[in-house]
């Protein structure tokens, strides 16, 4: 059997071969899909930088998303060789600044760190307490939350590539091997494990883990998605988001990585080769659902739900009974990243470091700015009308819209 590492597929593999640069035809002759280029807009608003600041080296062409957190007045960043950094979103002032390397005992370090490994590959979560965050060697680490200072660290059972996620007493850590773990908040004390079965070919990537009244939810590469009871991981309930078709196994995949969003106690999903669910969660019910294949996954604002497709359509769709409302086709193949809701706004970045601004009410292009020349890989997000973005090439961003 081919091991489980070479069984598992980028996302930047991926995106090459539903947008990049080439692919192989039934003729194995390349077959050459290239981004649109930039389209023309009018500008009607304009992004100013307030702040920058360095965090690490940036995760480059690595498939990672390592997602800030804004946790009260402050912003906490992480980049893949370790560095975590928390700054105040007004000033960008450093408040402090961790290596995870500094929290290895030198033995352990030399053996599950050595060479050019990843030491982080998760992104940020955090509480009043403590920072969280996933090593590439199986640990989930605190911070101390006041200095950056070590707190614990637990073991996880494979490597996490999304941010843990934190609800009082209980942290939940999703892992590449289809678990999903509960630890305790104070001490890492291990509560619970739910595991789903996963299919022997996968995206690298997983969804992140949310956390509704007393379920936690998690998006698994088979294309389902599990309710699991907060206090003690069983599993209270399933539904199918993608069905496998097709022969090869990459015909088959049906992984959900993408951002899911709730909004009324309805909790909207989607996945790479499945379908945009609505399902109400107080009734268990689906109260809508159409054809979609998505890596970025959804966000709501204005009564629509903003999905961005695996080939770069921005698609609105009415929350209540899912029908279209518009969509964007200008930006098909340049690599979208997940939209985030600003006020009347959507924005999203592209793969070559541009953050798009769209009207939420039609569509339009209301401006743009070039953000970082690699990329922005991690989810962006807001705080009182400003945009906080994470660069590939491991610099943190501060716009506001003016």
């Amino acid at each position: 059997m081919m091991p489980r590492m070479l069984r598992v597929i980028s996302l930047a593999i991926l995106a090459a071969i539903s947008s990049g640069c080439s692919w192989f035809g039934d003729e194995n002759e390349p077959i050459e899909i290239k981004p649109n280029p930039l389209p023309r807009i009018k500008s009607e608003l304009s992004l100013s930088t307030v702040w920058s600041k360095k965090i690490g080296d940036g995760v480059g062409e690595k498939a990672l998303r390592l997602e800030p957190k804004i946790q009260g007045k402050r912003i906490i960043s992480a980049s893949p060789d370790g560095k975590v950094k928390a700054h105040l979103i007004d000033s960008g002032k450093e408040i402090w600044a961790a290596d995870i390397k500094d929290f290895f005992e030198e033995q352990d370090f030399s053996k599950v760190l050595s060479g050019s490994l990843d030491i982080l590959t998760g992104g940020v979560e955090a509480d009043s307490k403590f920072v969280f965050v996933c090593s590439a060697s199986g640990h989930l680490f605190a911070l101390n939350q006041i200095d950056g200072s070590f707190g614990w660290k637990a073991p996880i059972s494979s490597e996490s590539l999304a941010p843990p996620k934190v609800d009082n007493d209980l942290v939940v850590v999703q892992t590449i091997d289809g678990k999903v773990a509960g630890y305790g908040a104070s001490d890492g004390s291990k509560k619970w494990e739910y595991a789903a079965k996963i299919p022997p070919l996968t995206l690298r990537g997983t969804s992140t883990p949310m956390i509704y009244d007393d379920i936690v939810i998690a998006g698994f590469s088979n294309g389902r998605i599990a309710f699991i009871t907060r206090d003690d991981g069983l599993a209270a309930f399933e539904q199918i988001v993608g069905l496998p078709e097709g022969v090869s196994d990459l015909e088959k995949l049906v992984d959900l990585d993408g951002k899911m969003a709730i909004e009324n106690n309805v909790l909207y999903i989607t996945g790479y080769q499945g379908k945009l669910i609505a399902i109400d969660l107080r009734a268990g019910e689906i109260l809508w659902e159409r054809e979609a294949s998505s890596l970025a996954g959804v966000s709501f604002g204005f009564g629509n739900v903003y999905l961005i497709s695996v080939d770069g359509k921005v698609i609105a769709y009415n929350g209540v009974n899912g029908r279209e409302v518009w969509r964007v086709e200008t930006l098909l193949n340049r690599q979208l990243n997940a939209p985030l809701v600003i006020g009347s706004y959507l924005a999203f970045t592209d793969f070559e470091g541009y953050l798009h601004l769209l009207a939420q009410s039609d569509g339009r292009f209301v401006a743009r700015k070039k953000v970082d020349s690699r990329g922005v890989g991690a989810r962006l997000l807001q705080r009182e009308g400003r945009i906080y973005a994470l660069g590939n090439g491991g610099n943190l961003a501060v716009l506001e819209i003016r």
